[in-house]
């Protein structure tokens, strides 16, 4: 068992290597000039996913707790408080902040992760870095 991995590993690392050995130069200048535009493109993208994410997060944790607290039964606590809450309107409140958290934390970590999909004229090419 040790000896295929060992064996994989090598194999992997030998493949890897050995795809930056061919090609002339004008290629790999053109292939690293596209990847730098893919990659401002993914940034602007990201950016644009961590701002509408905490617009709905701000926006929806503002409804949610204001529905909760607010119960309209005058300045004391009394006797069922509890019912008094709008408790639809703070449960969507909440899940509309949970979805803004979700597209921060996606947008925020998408620009590093994300396979580069390029369409080019008779061509469709997908990239992605793995780090080991």
């Amino acid at each position: 068992m040790r000896a295929l991995r060992t064996a994989v590993a090598a194999l992997l690392v030998l493949g890897l290597s050995t795809s930056g050995f061919g090609g002339d130069l004008e290629k790999s200048i053109a292939k690293a000039a596209q990847q730098a535009g893919t990659q401002s493109q993914k940034t602007s993208g990201s950016k644009a996913m961590v701002w509408a994410g905490t617009a709905l997060f701000v926006g929806g944790m503002a409804v949610g707790l204001s529905a909760f607290i607010n119960n309209k039964n005058g300045q004391f606590a009394e006797f069922g408080e509890a019912n008094a809450v709008n408790k639809k309107l703070g449960a969507a409140g909440l899940a509309t902040a949970f979805g803004g958290g979700v597209l921060i934390f996606l947008g925020s970590h998408q620009a590093n992760r994300s396979p580069s999909v390029t369409v080019g004229p008779g061509q469709v090419t997908v990239s992605k870095q793995l780090s080991w």
